[in-house]
């Protein structure tokens, strides 16, 4: 017999037993904790435990989630404040330039693809530690404008931040974005104010200037220190030269090889000549004499060993080791004048490049061009809000077809 037959046996039995009173009436028999217990704790554990698995269950944990999501970006969140500018890096261009632009050429594409180029070094300059360090010298003003305020306790900068996380949170201030199509760099920065986030992108600005001045000045000091080096190369070795020269001339005399060497050369052909004349004449006065030491025929053969002796004199000084050896002596001083020349026409030359350089490096300077300059918000931005929601909603999204996916494949198992 269960425990619910007995008790309603002792029921039974005390009604019968009560029939015959004038009042009728009903009480408790037994222990009313052991009946709770019995009866209705079972009924409340079924109902707490049905109460719990709705509270645990996904959509309900979803649902909570996605309602703190929305009464913290719609309500407790802080107010950003953006201020944009837009700017384009130009360069002079080449009067020779002029036709391709007006011809629709590839000087307007240039043009844009160097802007392109500089805006991506701007990106990199601008969120930069030393950038960084420029706009906010004192951590503490940067920590004070960036601090978390109530109730919004999670945004902000914290005031125990290191080094490495205001870098990171400076960097998360700040946009730099290249306009492929048009060349202009768009310079977005954001705040919780309206006048800081405005600062903020005036300062960023002048940085981007002084970054282009350094630049500038960069390739001009580079281009003229090269050119001045050339200049002064050749003008030493033109020193050098002229220096070599002098002295060749001040051994020497001043004289020109070349033409002492076709006088030289002349002087011996006339004294051949005049060689052959006088042996000619000797000859014809052996035959007319019988005795070879007569008077006539002495005289003459003296004067043509005089000859050849001189003859051979002037050979020696011309070519000999002991002379003046004009061939060399012409050699060299052709040499040396050369070398004159080519050191002159490269002082020449490397002036002429030092000049067009100078003017090259003018060209090259570039300088920032103003489209939209920034202005102090009238109105916070509430796109981040949306964006906000919009990802936790995507958050759950992922999570809830992740997790269906690998419950229904452990099911299946």
């Amino acid at each position: 017999m269960t425990e619910q037959d007995r008790h309603q046996g002792r029921l039974t039995r005390i009604g019968s037993a009560q029939s015959g009173l004038s009042a009728p009436s009903l009480s408790w028999v037994g222990d009313k904790t052991s009946e709770l217990s019995t009866l209705a704790l079972p009924r409340l554990k079924s109902g707490l435990d049905r109460s719990w698995r709705t509270l645990l269950s996904g959509s309900f944990l979803a649902s909570l989630f996605l309602v703190g999501s929305a009464i913290y970006c719609f309500g407790i969140g802080r107010d950003r404040y953006t201020s944009v500018s837009e700017f384009v890096i130009k360069q002079p261009m080449p009067p020779s330039a002029s036709g391709s632009i007006l011809l629709g050429g590839s000087a307007m594409s240039s043009s844009v693809l160097s802007s392109l180029e500089d805006g991506r070094y701007l990106q990199t300059y601008l969120k930069s530690s030393d950038v960084k360090q420029n706009v906010f010298p004192d951590a503490a003003v940067f920590k004070a404008k960036y601090a978390p305020v109530a109730p919004d306790d999670w945004t902000g900068l914290p005031a125990d931040a290191v080094e490495q996380d205001q870098l990171a949170f400076f960097q998360r201030q700040l946009e730099v974005i290249p306009q492929e199509m048009s060349g202009a760099i768009v310079l977005t920065t954001n705040a919780y104010t309206p006048q800081d986030a405005f600062d903020l992108n005036q300062s960023l600005l002048n940085q981007a200037q002084s970054f282009v001045n350094e630049v500038n000045q960069s390739i001009s000091a580079d281009q003229r220190l090269f050119a001045e080096k050339q200049v002064a190369f050749a003008k030493d070795r033109l020193k050098k030269a002229s220096d070599q020269l002098e002295a060749f001339q001040d051994k020497y005399g001043q004289l020109n090889p070349e033409e002492e060497q076709q006088a030289t050369t002349s002087f011996i052909n006339n004294l051949e000549s005049r060689l052959v004349d006088l042996k000619v004449e000797e000859a014809s006065l052996r035959r007319q004499y019988r005795d070879p030491d007569a008077p006539e025929v002495a005289f003459v053969a003296d004067q043509v060993r005089e000859l050849e002796r001189q003859i051979q004199e002037e050979r020696d000084k011309a070519v000999g080791p002991g002379g003046r050896d004009l061939n060399k002596l012409a050699n060299q001083a052709s040499r040396l004048q050369s070398d004159v020349e080519f050191a002159r026409d490269s002082l020449s030359s490397a002036m002429t490049a030092a000049d067009n350089s100078r003017m090259e490096s003018q060209r090259q300077l570039k300088f920032i061009v103003m489209l939209s300059k920034p202005q102090v918000a009238a109105a916070p931005d509430d796109s981040w809000r949306w964006k906000a929601f919009l990802s936790c909603i995507g958050s759950v999204i992922v999570i809830w077809g992740v997790g269906g996916f690998m419950l229904s494949a452990v099911n299946r198992d």
